[in-house]
């Protein structure tokens, strides 16, 4: 029991159960290996001739291993499949993209439509003149009369009533959205794993390399993804996994309880955008008994039974480690300087073509105002020539 593999210590658990439940002397027999089918010392060889009547690990569920076991109990301490952080779910221009182009295009058809129609009822030329700003401070919620009439302050308060729509749309929508999904979003299947742009590689031990990714089976999705995305330098140490997992680019291929001791390297932001591709079913892994021995039947009737009162669910529970608790889930999501400044940038660019628009209206304004004066000099030369003939 000093084994800190869950596989080993529930297995032993729930052997020592159903012994219990028989009221059964229990002798037991060490040794070093689980699975191999040419060791004496192997779990599976003693069991299957014989030697021990019920294992204290689990052993996965395969063909040819049916006729030579039997499976009394099924039990499963964790999970086995692909993990990788998932890619923020709002884009560096997040804020930007709040709605989706059919709804922009439409508010500004009818904006466009109702403009025109204040614009064609409008009495006075002041209200024609400021007809679309009308229709804009209506949607915004605010007071018309604090728009501006001249250009540049026009063009300044469009900048700002759409920034501060943009903000606020963002704020009250892709934010819920975040804390919702506590930031995570990704492939949740092979088939989409293989799709993604993640690369692949697996912890190499046995039973990944010679019975899952090496071998050719039924499972069209994983023999999708394994065409597309199997490299040569596939198999991978643990802990070099976990740094490709911290990389962002690649689903590691592991045991859930080995990987979960080195999230705590992790930080929080990373925590949050763990995602996890199951790859072998529950019924896979089993307590194992001889094959067609004279207590098997006995032994798997225990095994239901301990499924029946829950006491292999609790076994299993104490064995399980959760998956690490996301703190950020209960924020808002984080957002980066690279994701505003987009927002920022284009913000500035409207201020500056504000003041640029602003000096084109004062040199509009004095050219209009020269022309004005020299049309009145001239009307004023043209009365004195015509006083001066009187």
């Amino acid at each position: 029991m000093s084994e800190e593999e869950p596989g080993v210590r529930s297995g032993y658990g729930a052997a020592m159960l159903i012994t219990e439940k028989l009221n059964a002397q229990d002798v037991l027999i060490e040794n070093k290996l689980w699975a191999a089918e040419i060791s004496n010392d192997s779990m599976y060889v003693m069991v299957s001739t014989g030697e021990a009547d019920i294992s204290g690990a689990i052993l996965r569920i395969l063909y040819d291993r049916t006729y030579t076991l039997d499976y009394v109990m099924a039990i499963w301490p964790f999970r086995v499949g692909f993990t990788y952080l998932a890619e923020r779910e709002s884009s560096s221009n997040m804020y930007l993209e709040p709605f989706s182009p059919g709804v922009w295009w439409s508010c500004l058809a009818m904006m466009g439509i109702l403009a025109l129609v204040e614009w064609i009822t409008a009495k006075s030329p002041k209200e024609k003149d400021g007809a679309l700003y009308t229709v804009l401070t209506t949607w915004l919620q605010q007071d018309a009369s604090a728009v501006p009439e001249g250009v540049s302050g026009r063009w300044t308060f469009t900048v700002v009533s759409v920034s501060a729509m943009l903000v606020h749309a963002y704020y009250t929508s892709a934010i819920v959205s975040a804390l919702m999904s506590t930031g995570r979003g990704g492939p949740d299947s092979l088939k989409a794993l293989g799709d993604s742009k993640y690369a692949i590689a697996s912890e190499d031990y046995d039973y990944m390399r010679y019975l899952f990714f090496d071998v050719k089976t039924t499972w069209d999705e994983l023999e999708y993804m394994k065409k597309k995305k199997m490299s040569p330098n596939f198999y991978q140490e643990l802990k070099r996994g976990v740094e490709l997992i911290q990389q962002g680019s690649t689903a590691f291929h592991a045991e859930y309880n080995q990987i979960y001791p080195h999230f705590k390297t992790f930080s929080d932001d990373q925590i949050c955008k763990l995602q996890h591709v199951d790859t072998i079913p529950e019924t896979l892994t089993w307590i194992s008994s001889t094959k067609d021995g004279q207590w098997t039947e006995v032994m798997r009737i225990a095994g239901s039974w301990l499924l029946e009162t829950g006491l292999g669910k609790r076994l299993v529970a104490r064995l399980r480690i959760p998956q690490p608790p996301c703190r950020a889930s209960l924020l808002a999501e984080r957002v980066k300087l690279g994701d505003i400044a987009p927002l920022l940038v284009l913000t500035a660019f409207g201020g500056v073509l504000s003041v640029v628009l602003l000096g084109v209206e004062i040199m509009y304004a004095k050219a209009k105002r020269n022309r004005e004066d020299v049309g009145v000099s001239k009307r004023a030369l043209e009365v004195d020539a015509v006083e001066a003939v009187d």
